[in-house]
């Protein structure tokens, strides 16, 4: 892993983010790329308003990161500053690094508007970390979600880095309930059962943890819920939810392209959208 992105939305208080970032990026002999972007999308500013928030938005960050770099030591830590959508901003500036800091606000939990963070998850071309924050203390465990995809795998690969680190147990979900059937009645859930596919799945996802985590402790769960249900109950209280961002394709799965989505607006937890190319933990 080389660079990891963390965004900076304000000035004062906590920012659980970055240290949570600075202390990955520390982990991995990562440089940072602190962001600011000063939104220019609400309405018409004055004149000289642009160039007034983005001089005191460079000195302030500049000033974050001088005291990121004095807590972590050895650690690059560069500051930007842009303006515009700060969404479409903080996506283009993640075009080379390998992981994005993104921290939640009250907002973001309370009224299931994480339309900002869901949005971020899904236009950025690097993983996602939600991580904690004021909203979304840390609790203790990690919980990956597996479904057999080439991005579950290495969900896997992060989650069990992370558990490995923080001493804690790995719990490794594969659910295989269908979609649910909607008309003019409740909606039910198909009879179903796991197949050997499914259990194949779950074994294939945790070859070889024990050999590269001897002391990891592993938990393996198969649960006939939906695959977003059964993660955001099982990471409630976690320290951290990892998916993958694209789940496998076909009708026992076609619920799976949305599981990313729907654990981070729900936001039981810090959550981790592991993709293809940025997944070292």
């Amino acid at each position: 892993m080389n660079t990891i992105v963390i965004a900076v939305s304000a000035f004062a208080g906590d920012h659980p983010a970055i240290d949570w970032g600075m202390e990955f990026a520390h982990d991995h002999a990562a440089s940072v790329e602190l962001v600011h972007v000063v939104d220019t999308t609400w309405g018409h500013a004055p004149e000289d308003y642009v160039g007034s928030a983005l001089l005191t938005a460079r000195e302030k960050l500049a000033e974050m990161a001088v005291l990121a770099r004095s807590r972590f030591p050895g650690t690059v830590v560069r500051s930007t500053v842009t303006f515009g959508s700060p969404i479409t901003e903080l996506a283009l500036a993640c075009d080379n690094a390998d992981l994005l800091v993104v921290g939640a606000h009250p907002d973001d939990r309370s009224q299931r508007a994480s339309s900002r963070i869901v949005r971020l998850a899904a236009l950025a071309p690097c993983s996602v970390v939600v991580a904690p924050s004021r909203v979304i203390p840390t609790g203790t465990g990690i919980v990956v979600g597996v479904d057999g995809s080439v991005e579950s795998d290495l969900a896997v690969t992060f989650a069990a880095g992370l558990a490995d680190r923080h001493g804690e147990a790995l719990t490794v979900i594969l659910a295989w309930g269908q979609p649910e059937a909607w008309g003019f009645v409740e909606p039910t859930l198909f009879e179903t059962d796991p197949n050997e596919e499914d259990l194949l799945i779950m074994a294939e996802s945790i070859a070889g943890l024990a050999e590269s985590y001897p002391d990891l402790e592993v938990v393996t769960e198969v649960s006939a819920s939906r695959p977003e249900h059964a993660l955001s109950a099982a990471a409630h209280d976690a320290r951290m939810l990892v998916v993958g961002s694209r789940g496998r394709h076909g009708i026992a799965r076609a619920l799976l392209g949305s599981v990313s989505e729907s654990v981070v607006a729900d936001l039981p937890c810090a959550v981790a959208v592991v993709r293809a190319h940025a997944a070292v933990a």
